[in-house]
């Protein structure tokens, strides 16, 4: 009997005991997808939705260190996908304290692809990404997509809300207010049309965020403001590196706006301003991304009937298109315009598109982008 006892506890202090290796967020094997902060490689920080880790690993599971830099509060957290093989196994709930989740994979025989998605906006939380833990298996690094799309947008665009669905009154009440727990920028337009052409997706995005004033009616960070921010949400004025070059960017930006326009009396929106301050952006962008196509899209949320009488829907449409014939003019840049069909519903949360209504914009533009782009 004692002799089992000896024999059992040997083999549980061999287990306990069992090697545990690093790999450290500075290792070849990972490829940063989007606006990441590598200053300090033992912890690789990052704000923006769509922010992706991508991989490949043989092995059963493997654990990935991560914390979120915030405000505190329920809302302000971090969740991220966990997609094995193009689909998505697993969700991480963002924690103020550095935790290792284990990720199960069950590929000891062959090499999976690894890709872990920021769900949440740079608002909800700063991540930061520590490195992963394994016993047993193996990493190679993943090969870079061959298209490339940046995204410029806002809540739309971040997936605000999408996760649920709630009829328009008096079925339902779209009106709930944020929760970060309800958005999935991974089944958002711009993520779902850019694995539908099988292109690398950068996003900055910004639910509220404007071209010359938001949609609570300030001026401070705009979306062309906090453009070229790592941190936008932090007051950190760390400047990207402007590394992703994208061959295409799809700016769809402009819809907030208008937000004050719902106020009574309505605050109008100033169509010089507007203009001016598009083409000041533009500008920006081309001069980061001088190789870049431009498309400059909008629609889906802002329609002619509401509020009644102002026609927003075709004054925003008529500025764009004037931001369009101007840039043409100046600029040797390809250009394209697209507009999305007015949204259904039922809605997300404050009356955002759903998962359902953002497939729809995916499926409207993919084809527009695949002729625009040759691909």
């Amino acid at each position: 009997m004692n002799r089992i006892i000896i024999v059992v506890f040997l083999l549980s202090s061999m287990c306990s005991f069992a090697k545990i290796t690093k790999l450290e967020p500075s290792s070849d094997v990972f490829r940063y997808v989007g606006r990441f902060d590598l200053s300090t490689l033992k912890k690789v920080k990052f704000a923006h939705s769509g922010n992706q880790i991508e991989f490949q690993f043989k092995g059963d599971y493997f654990q990935i260190g991560l914390s979120d830099i915030s405000s505190g509060g329920e809302e302000n957290k971090n969740f991220f996908s966990v997609i094995i093989n193009g689909d998505v196994k697993q969700i991480i709930e963002g924690t103020p304290y550095l935790k290792y989740h284990k990720i199960e994979v069950n590929s000891p025989d062959s090499f999976s692809s690894i890709e872990i998605f920021k769900r949440t906006e740079a608002m909800c939380a700063v991540a930061v990404f520590h490195g992963i833990k394994f016993d047993k298996g193996e990493f190679l690094k993943q090969a870079s997509k061959k298209r490339r799309i940046e995204w410029i947008g806002d809540s739309f665009l971040v997936g605000y809300g999408n996760l649920v669905s709630i009829e328009s009154p008096p079925l339902g009440n779209p009106n709930t207010g944020f929760h970060s727990i309800n958005q999935d920028a991974y089944l958002a337009f711009g993520a779902i049309t850019s694995r539908f052409l099988r292109a690398d997706f950068s996003c900055v995005g910004f639910s509220g965020k404007g071209v010359y004033r938001n949609f609570d009616k300030s001026e401070e960070e705009t979306i062309p403001k906090i453009y070229s921010i790592l941190y936008p949400n932090e007051g950190l004025e760390k400047e990207y590196d402007f590394s992703f070059n994208p061959h295409l960017i799809v700016l769809k930006i402009g819809t907030n706006d208008f937000g004050p326009e719902m106020n009574v009396p309505p605050d109008m929106t100033d169509s010089l301003r507007f203009v001016t301050a598009y083409l000041d952006f533009l500008r920006f962008v081309i001069q980061k991304n001088p190789n870049a196509k431009i498309v400059l899209a909008l629609g889906g949320g802002l329609t002619d009937y509401y509020p009644q009488g102002l026609l927003r829907l075709s004054r925003y449409k008529s500025w764009v298109k004037s931001v369009l014939q101007k840039a043409e003019k100046k600029y040797s840049n390809t250009f394209g315009f697209f507009e999305f069909q007015p949204q259904n519903p039922p809605y997300g949360e404050d009356w955002h598109p759903t998962v359902i209504s953002q497939q729809k914009f995916a499926s409207e533009i993919t084809p527009y982008l695949r002729e625009f782009m040759g691909w």
